[in-house]
């Protein structure tokens, strides 16, 4: 009888993973840099591209550090991390200053970017850079259960953190088909309201961006 109870445990442990994965992707700075890398370029697809490389470059870091951690005994170095952690706060404000500079150009140049965002496809290595950036700055949290789920076992290690990705990937998939969905109608029928909504968006990013570096800076590189 023991045997049953105990897989079921694990399912229900693994499953906590899936949801708890469902509701990282949320964070406020993981939703605010991937809608900034969406609303310098605004498109539908663009939308759930930038969303599925962002969760990509994310699960691909915590499994790697899964496999560092509970396969081979190492562990990601606490200045890395926190210098990761203190990073996601520059990009918010570095993206948001970015969407400044495209609406500048855009009104200076209104015809060639029209152009420009019907030829040009979206580039993978922004999102997934930014992805990874954050995982790499939550992945002490992200791991934190892990112990009391595997008991050891790095398979079954392993299998939370693809469990605890595919939640943020669906997540935030998700996230970018309702976001994408807004803008195009915003876009189509309230031109001037969807231009006050990017500006609010990249505002957003900066003030977000500064109170995240408030935060974190004064105990990242605490020794």
């Amino acid at each position: 009888m023991k045997e049953p109870i105990i897989l079921l445990e694990l399912l229900h442990l693994l499953l906590l993973g899936f949801g708890l994965g469902v509701m990282h992707a949320l964070d406020p700075d993981h939703v605010v840099a991937v809608s900034m890398l969406s609303n310098q370029k605004p498109s539908f697809k663009h939308s759930l591209f930038h969303c599925m490389h962002w969760a990509l470059g994310h699960g691909s870091v915590l499994l790697l550090a899964g496999v560092l951690l509970f396969g081979l005994g190492v562990m990601i170095p606490e200045l890395l991390q926190k210098s990761a952690e203190a990073s996601v706060g520059v990009v918010l404000i570095v993206l948001g200053l970015l969407c400044f500079k495209q609406f500048k150009n855009e009104k200076l140049t209104a015809t060639a970017c029209s152009q420009n965002n019907t030829r040009q496809a979206p580039g993978t290595r922004k999102p997934v850079f930014i992805g990874a950036l954050h995982g790499l700055a939550g992945s002490v949290p992200a791991l934190a259960l892990i112990p009391a789920v595997a008991s050891g076992e790095l398979l079954v290690a392993l299998v939370y953190l693809l469990l605890f990705s595919l939640g943020v990937l669906l997540s935030m998939l998700a996230f970018g088909f309702g976001f994408g969905a807004c803008q195009r109608y915003l876009s189509q029928r309230y031109r001037q309201v969807f231009q006050y909504s990017r500006r609010a968006l990249a505002t957003v990013s900066i003030v977000l961006g500064g109170f995240w570096l408030a935060q974190v800076l004064p105990a990242a590189f605490e020794f």
